[in-house]
């Protein structure tokens, strides 16, 4: 398994999905007709996302390549700790470097961690060519339970201190590519660096 260069698909304005519990049944189906890049279980919610990102090789084990999901399926790969190649060509992922540096990846051969894999989604779908990128399921903050769907199955851990999140997302925001715009449409919200909106402006496709 080789690593890929992204190549743009020309997304303009897009949905990036996180797994918060504020991803009800009502906030999907309003994602219909819109580019969606889901993260983690937000396929679940989303199966007509258009690609899946996740970075963790248990939970695509866990999850056994989420053979039942029709689009891209994406993860990150460094073999000096992140190694994913296995789980790559078992489960047919695309795989992209990933690099721990500070802001969004401009550069298509690679994408910046940030600490999770939402951070990473909406450094992929910058990548795919995405200038307006609008947050939902981002609640970022605990609750209980944590997720729409409860909780991650052994041996996924379940206990996220959103707070070792937080400077990775606020230094990405004071140095946004130009042209980009990241609007978190999720309600209370604890990720506050990003311009807050609602749904209700997204292009559809």
């Amino acid at each position: 398994m080789t690593l890929e260069p992204v190549a743009s698909r020309g997304w303009t304005d897009c949905i990036v999905a996180a797994t918060g519990p504020s991803l009800t049944a009502d906030v999907a189906e309003q994602c219909r007709g819109h580019r969606v890049l889901a993260v983690n279980d937000a396929y679940r919610r989303i199966p007509f996302a258009e690609a899946l990102y996740a970075g963790d090789a248990d939970w695509w084990e866990v999850h056994a390549g989420c053979p039942d999901f029709a689009g891209e399926k994406w993860s990150a790969h460094d073999a000096r700790g992140n190694e994913k190649t296995a789980v790559a060509e078992r489960y047919g992922l695309h795989l992209v470097a990933g690099a721990d540096r500070e802001g969004f990846s401009t550069d298509p051969a690679r994408i910046h961690y940030g600490g999770n894999s939402g951070f990473q989604a909406i450094n992929l779908a910058m990548l795919f060519g995405a200038t307006v990128i609008r947050l939902v399921g981002f609640d970022m903050r605990t609750t209980e339970p944590r997720h729409f769907f409860g909780n991650h199955p052994a041996p996924l851990h379940n206990v996220s201190k959103y707070e070792h999140f937080m400077g990775a997302f606020r230094a990405a925001a004071r140095r946004l590519p130009a042209g980009v715009r990241i609007i978190n449409c999720t309600p209370g919200s604890g990720l506050t660096c990003f311009e807050m909106g609602t749904l209700d402006a997204a292009v559809s496709v």
